[in-house]
């Protein structure tokens, strides 16, 4: 009987502590770049860079270093619901002396239509926060060698 009660507490306190194990942080790093130039000329050449990408510039705060930005990617897909997707960035410029760390988030939302031919009706659905590292790469690489340079 004591046995049957001690291995009952075990496999509590068990069941307990797997359940608040702490998960290990996800890597951000593909979501951020440091670059070798004061905040305001970081902040400056960004706005360059998305307004020669034909970026859509929803909102800027200079003073807090933020920028939001949208871009449509229509679906090439012949057979597919998916007309195309939105992409919301947002960028953080924190200054560090002389170097200026630029994050990226990107938002997604697909965008999908329905009905017949003659009455489609178009929605969005969201999609959270985009967590595919080529995406992220593919801007930041680009935004590193303009501000940079």
């Amino acid at each position: 009987m004591m046995r049957k009660c001690l291995y009952t507490i075990l496999l509590v306190c068990f069941c307990i502590s797997f359940t608040y194990a702490q998960l290990a942080p996800k890597n951000q790093s593909f979501k951020n770049i440091a670059v070798a130039v004061e905040k305001d000329t970081a902040f400056d050449r960004t706005m360059d860079y998305l307004q020669a990408n034909d970026f859509f510039i929803q909102s800027v705060d200079k003073q807090a270093g933020f920028i939001q930005a949208r871009i449509y990617k229509k679906n090439k897909k012949i057979l597919s619901a998916k007309a195309g997707e939105r992409r919301i960035l947002n960028f953080i410029l924190r200054s560090k002396g002389r170097i200026t760390a630029i994050s990226l988030n990107i938002y997604l939302e697909e965008r999908f239509f329905g009905g017949d031919v003659s009455d489609r009706s178009y929605y969005y659905e969201e999609k959270g926060v985009l967590e595919d590292k080529a995406a992220y790469q593919e801007i930041l690489s680009t935004l590193q060698k303009v501000v940079e340079q």
